[in-house]
């Protein structure tokens, strides 16, 4: 089983449910303030300790000489309640091989770590195959900055072709997926912060969040892989939704959030490895901002409402063949019933979804977008209009831009008044926002203000969600 270590410096926190070891930092800490917190701290640790004290060139805070780090590893050693392991870098070993012999180690075992805290290293593959020679080091821990989530990949690669305990991580946005995933390739450990406390590294999700959102003692190397793609996908509430949904119907299956870059490039490398990955089982994805037109380009085969719309936001992927849907157009037909004259902000995949819906509903359809040439684009392909000052009796307004979105480039923005400032809201009107998160964007707030009919974005969400999950189920 996979060990879930909590990371934090100095105090030992309140709340370490669910994890086995707790890593101590302190190398933030002197000498004097290890001989006088040190002890205290590993006799108030309710399981099993991890002692290190990481160096500034691989991304600690300690730059004193290798004299007084061994003399901070001896304090915890010679401890009451020594540590069940200390983290020593590889680094050192090989600049003080005789190093291990001068610790009084007994029952403390040895983390033998390296880490790049800037990128992938040239000489990786050699490093971790070094690494395992030293036959003091219980465990070898290899960390590096992701540069994209196909870094993740060859950490797994590490894994599963290691020759004693590994944890093998990448840092970083990219690098979540090789923390939620050790328990599928055989990973010693992975690390995780603490809620209220500082991360020691970036990256890591909360013990909360392993335990309660990706089941993280449940993942196995059977487990499926879905995920959201998306460039900006850390606030997304997509894994909550999906694992959950996953665990509920006990589907051996885990949901993760995967960073791409806007880009086809990047898309179509990092989806590349995804799906063709056999031992990842990677079995389908959301699709969201700035990806959903390029999505379909990369696809094996998509259906007709993806045709209509030119955007999918569901890839279903069975034998490493993927095929791609719609589920925008679904819920948005769901929550446009009714309507006969409507305006459609944004020109992205989620603007021609609803397009679609509101055609298919019988409505004529405005568009408005920033771009002057990307509203006629719109309007020539769907046969709709472009917003124009003078538009009235509009009855249904659809925000499909991510102004307002928490983690986006314009939170406190309204896209009406981005969009069409000319346009003046009335107490008839219903007001559909996509975004869900804030739940009150101010484009709504405006909107209740008014008395018009608001629909929030989470309802959205939940339908178009619901309807993935019925194509990854069955």
């Amino acid at each position: 089983m996979t060990l879930l270590i909590a990371s934090c410096y100095g105090k030992v926190p309140d709340q370490l449910e669910g994890a086995d070891l707790l890593e101590i930092r302190i190398d933030s800490l002197d000498l004097h303030a290890i001989e006088e917190e040190l002890p205290n701290l590993l006799s108030a640790s309710p399981i099993p300790t991890i002692v290190t004290c990481r160096s500034a060139s691989e991304g600690g805070f300690f730059e004193g000489d290798e004299e007084e780090r061994i003399a901070l590893y001896q304090v915890a050693l010679q401890s009451e309640h020594p540590p069940r392991y200390i983290d020593i870098e590889f680094e050192t070993l090989s600049r003080q091989p005789s190093l291990i012999d001068t610790l009084a180690l007994e029952t403390t075992g040895i983390i033998l770590s390296w880490h790049d805290v800037n990128s992938r290293p040239k000489n990786l593959l050699q490093r971790a195959q070094e690494m395992q020679q030293v036959t003091e080091a219980d465990v070898v821990k290899i960390v590096w900055r992701a540069r994209s989530i196909r870094d993740n990949i060859e950490a797994f690669e590490l894994l599963k072709t290691k020759q004693k305990p590994m944890i093998a991580m990448c840092m970083g946005e990219y690098g979540v997926m090789s923390r939620i995933l050790a328990p599928k390739f055989g990973g010693f450990a992975t690390y995780a912060s603490i809620d209220g406390h500082e991360q020691t590294a970036t990256g890591q999700p909360t013990i909360r969040e392993f335990q309660s959102i990706y089941n993280i003692h449940e993942i196995s190397s059977t487990t499926k892989v879905y995920g959201i793609i998306g460039n900006n996908v850390a606030h997304s509430a997509s894994p909550q939704f999906h694992n959950a949904a996953f665990q509920v119907a006990r589907t051996d299956a885990v949901y993760l959030p995967f960073h791409i870059p806007e880009g086809i490039e990047h898309l179509k490398a990092s989806f590349g490895e995804l799906q063709h990955d056999a031992s990842l089982n990677f079995s389908g994805a959301s699709v969201t901002i700035p990806h959903k037109e390029a999505m379909m380009k990369l696809v094996d085969s998509h259906d007709d409402i993806c045709t209509k719309v030119g955007a999918t936001n569901t890839v279903t992927i069975t034998n490493q063949t993927s095929t791609a849907t719609n589920t925008d157009v679904s819920a948005l037909i769901s929550l446009t019933g009714g309507s006969s004259r409507a305006l459609v902000l944004g020109g992205g995949g989620v603007a021609r979804a609803a397009i679609v819906a509101l055609q298919t509903n019988g409505a004529e359809v405005f568009v408005a977008t920033r771009r002057d040439e990307q509203s006629a684009a719109l309007a020539k392909e769907f046969d709709c209009n472009i917003a124009t000052d003078g538009l009235t009796n509009i009855d249904t307004i659809v925000n499909c831009t991510p102004i307002g979105m928490s983690g986006g480039d314009d939170l406190d923005g309204n896209p009406l008044q981005a969009l069409t400032p000319w346009l003046q809201l009335k107490s008839q009107m219903r007001v559909i926002d996509t975004v869900y998160n804030p739940k009150e964007t101010p484009l709504l707030l405006q909107a209740n203000g008014v008395g018009c009919d608001v629909v929030h974005g989470e309802e959205m969400f939940r339908l178009q969600a619901a309807m993935q999950q019925q194509c990854w189920q069955v």
